[in-house]
């Protein structure tokens, strides 16, 4: 494949949906439609690390679509040049722009106290949040520990 930064972010988008349509992982999905979302929401978030609005960015599945969201995961750092790293104790799943990135978030969701001020400062510079809008309290805020799916797809019952 080119490189990443010789195509515009809509050819990007259109390989990579290349990629899932003509594999199996779309239809893996425990729902393809938050599929179809949670995969556009990656690459969103990758194009931004790829632009340098930010050096990483991070999504937290619920247990049941961490299986599947770790392989879109790689997929996607993949198809973007990124890096991918695994935090299975903070049920996350970090796209890295490159291996000192990497390093980092490693660094900090290991050294620092999970919800302590400096967790929350460096997580959010990570993932590009203005200063002024860093959150030290974040874990806080009404539904910190919720994840974005509905329970109807946590739960595995279709509506």
């Amino acid at each position: 494949m080119e490189t990443a930064s010789r195509l515009t972010c809509g050819a990007l988008q259109q390989r990579l949906w290349e990629t899932f349509l003509t594999g199996s992982l779309m239809e893996a999905a425990p729902d393809i439609a938050y599929g179809t979302f949670a995969v556009g929401f990656m690459a969103g978030q990758a194009e931004k690390v790829l632009l340098g609005a930010c050096k990483a960015f991070m999504i937290r599945p619920a247990p049941d679509w961490w299986a599947w969201a770790k392989e879109a995961m790689m997929l996607v750092c993949a198809h973007y040049g990124m890096n991918l790293y695994i935090s299975r104790d903070e049920g996350e799943l970090w796209g890295c722009g490159n291996f000192s990135v990497l390093q980092h978030v490693h660094a900090t969701l290991k050294c620092e106290e999970k919800n302590s001020p400096g967790w929350h400062q460096l997580r959010g510079i990570l993932c590009g949040i203005p200063a002024s809008a860093l959150d030290q309290e974040y874990h806080q805020r009404e539904g910190y520990e919720q994840r974005c799916e509905p329970e109807s797809w946590t739960t595995g019952e279709q509506s």
